[in-house]
This record gives C-alpha cells, structure tokens and sequence, in this order.
C-alpha cells in the first residue's frame, strides 16, 4: 500500500530508488566529459567524429532495445534486472579505463547503452508504484531536479577528478557510482517495486506497449511533448559550443556557464512546478512550447552571448516542465502490468525523435549557420506543437 504522507524524504523505498539514479546519473555525467577526452587521445582533431558515431550508437541501442524492458522485467523482476544492469555498467566502465582503440569505444558504447536502455524505462515505471497519487508530482520534479543537477555538478566533478588522477579516473569514479546504486536497489524490499498481477491484467508485450503510444490520446499528446522538449534540447547541447566558440570566440567557461544556465533554469522549473495548483501546472504546460519557439527567435535575430544566456534559461525551464507533464501523463494512463511496456515504449519512440534531432542540428549549424538552424528549429516547434494547439482550440470552443 503506498504511503499517504506527503513527505518523500520519509519513503525508504522512495529514497534508495531516487538516491540509486541520482548516483548514476553524477556518474554518467563524469563519463561523457572523460569520454571526449578519451576520443581526443585516440585520434586528436577526429574526436567530435567518434564523439558523433557514439551518440548515434546510444539512439540505435535505446530505441532497439528499450521496448523489451518491460518484457524483462516480467520475466526477471524489476529490482533484479535494475541490479543486474548496474553490475553490467560498472563492468563496462572500467573497461574504458583501459579502452585504446576506436573500435573499443565503440563496442563498449552499445554495452553501455544497453544497460541505460533497460534501466532507465524501468526506474521510471516503478515510481508511480511507489509513491501515492498525492506525492508523484513531487517525485517527479526530484527525478528531473536529480538529472539537472547531474549535469551541472558532473562536469565541475570531473574537471577536479582529472586534476588529481587524470581524466581516466572519472571512469573508475563512475564505476564506484554504478556499484553504489547496485547496493541501494539491492537492499529494495522485493515488494517495494514489483507489480502485483490479478486476473484482469491487460495484456503486456512489447507490441501491447507500442500500439497504446499511437491509440490512447494522452499517451499521445506525451509523445508531442517528448519531441518538443527533443527539439529544442538537441539545439542546445548540439548547436550553442559552434556559436560560443566560434561565432563569438568566447572561452570554455563561457560555453559552460551557458550550458549551466540551461540545466540551472530546468532546476527551478521542476522546483516550482510541484508547488503549482493543478491548473497553474496546465498553464506553465501550455506555454512550454511558444515560450522555446520564442526563445529560439530571439537567438536567430539577436545572436548575442547575453540573449543566448537568457534563451536557455527559459528553454530550459521549459524542457523540464515538459518533461514531467509527459511523465504524469504516462503514469495516468498506464496501469499494473502494462505500465513497465508504455514507459518502455514511450523512451524508445522518444529517444526516436532525439535521433533526428542530434544530427540534424549538427548538420545544419555546420553547413547553414547558427542563425538559420535557430529559424528551422523553431518552425519545428510549431509544426510538432500545432495539433496539440489546434485541439486546445477546438476543446475550447466547445
């Protein structure tokens, strides 16, 4: 029975599983800044080619493979798989510890992501398993506060790690937060996570978690919202270190501190956002997608670090109150046995529309500019946000 206080910090179940991620998460963000300098050791003025294939590697390897999590999870139960995908994690780790070749990377890249691809939909089917109707909100806003954080400290992290042990330290550092997590799921009561099953039971495969996606409406709309925050979180991460570096010949800290502002804005959205009344959460849903289209405008006409800074902040906030409304939806619209395969589903298609996003902005900031990717991400926004806007219209002239 889930708890009806509204203090999670009282939930023990609630705090190993959010304590497990958060310490994946700090360790996956020491890896990726170790891992582009590991590309550059390899093969110098290549690495943002290897650095390219390894991304596309994680897409492929997610969207393949995330659909069958659920399936797993049946079969092997959600706390032993989550443990058994740590343990294979921290193995892989250590081995780009001693990776000295391309084709190492690469190998241990679809390892890597392979782990991701079956931990990351079943962490997030357990949740709302674990927590009461009252308190996942505020789970919610947690998880996306834990994730944005990562990406704040992860680097900050790393940059001391290879002060004192060299960069490959941070992939031992990562190992010890995989082996951490590990302990913490393991120490789950086996009750804590697993669902309990009935008669009644929907039928739970993985074409059963794919075809509810495309046939129920609010699980729907989650995609919407998931290619949203795709679009204008790729041109972020992908376009703004060309512009920074290159269009304004600014420094590294430069880059950073505009990175920071977008995982800083994500912060205070997920904060703010489990305090808001139900139609304040409406609200700050439905500006989401103007407010990132309107943003990128500003950029596209004023390409200056100030507007840029402020830019992100905003698309930022946005992309992490997207991010839990789509959340909430698929927990609304999923239930007992069927709800590991929709969130299986729903992170492979998502990370779909991630895998056209990351090259296109690569590819378009590189051959049309900064300014013109800005324009062609916009006009994105609005044609995946027009059927939502357009079904607001009609709902509302009814």
């Amino acid at each position: 029975m889930n708890p009806t206080s509204t203090s999670l910090w009282r939930h023990r179940a609630f705090q190993q599983l959010f304590w497990a991620h958060a310490l994946s998460l700090v360790g996956s963000g020491l890896s990726s800044l170790a891992l582009g300098l590991l590309a550059h050791q390899l093969v110098g003025a290549s690495a943002s080619s290897v650095l390219g294939i390894t991304l596309a590697i994680r897409i492929i390897v997610i969207v393949i493979c995330s659909p069958w999590a659920g399936k797993l999870a049946d079969h092997f139960g959600a706390r032993r798989l989550m443990v058994a995908a740590d343990l294979m994690r921290t193995a892989v780790v250590i081995g780009f510890f001693f990776a000295d070749a391309v084709w190492q990377i690469y190998a241990l890249a679809v390892l890597l992501n392979f782990g991701s691809a079956i931990f990351t939909p079943i962490y997030r089917a357990v949740i709302p398993g674990v927590v009461s109707a009252e308190q996942y909100p505020r789970a919610l806003a947690l998880g996306s506060i834990a994730y944005d954080a990562a990406n704040i400290l992860g680097p900050s992290l790393a940059a001391l790690v290879i002060a004192v042990a060299g960069f490959r330290g941070n992939f031992i550092l990562d190992a010890i937060t995989f082996l951490g997590s590990a302990a913490l799921l393991f120490g789950l009561p086996r009750l804590a996570i697993e669902t309990t099953t009935d008669e009644k039971k929907p039928p739970t495969s993985v074409r059963h978690g794919l075809a509810a996606m495309f046939q129920r409406k609010p699980l729907r709309e989650s995609l919407f919202l998931a290619f949203q925050t795709s679009i204008g979180g790729a041109f972020v991460i992908v376009a703004t270190v060309d512009f920074v570096k290159n269009d304004l010949h600014l420094s590294d800290s430069a880059y950073a501190w505009a990175m920071a502002s977008f995982g800083v804005g994500s912060v205070v959205a997920a904060l703010l956002y489990s305090k808001l009344s139900t139609w304040g959460r409406n609200v700050s849903v439905a500006a989401c997608a103007p407010v990132m289209l309107a943003a990128l405008v500003a950029v596209a006409l004023l390409p200056q670090y100030a507007v840029l800074f402020i830019a992100w902040w905003f698309i930022g906030m946005s992309y992490s109150i997207l991010g839990i409304r789509g959340s909430e939806l698929l927990a609304a619209n999923s239930e007992g046995a069927e709800r590991s395969h929709i969130y299986a589903a729903h992170f492979a298609l998502s990370h779909a529309g991630w895998g056209l996003t990351y090259p296109l902005a690569g590819f378009t900031t590189t051959t049309l500019g900064f300014g013109v990717t800005a324009w062609i991400f916009a006009a994105l926004i609005a044609l995946v946000s027009a059927p939502m806007w357009f079904s607001r219209v009609r709902y509302n002239n009814k």
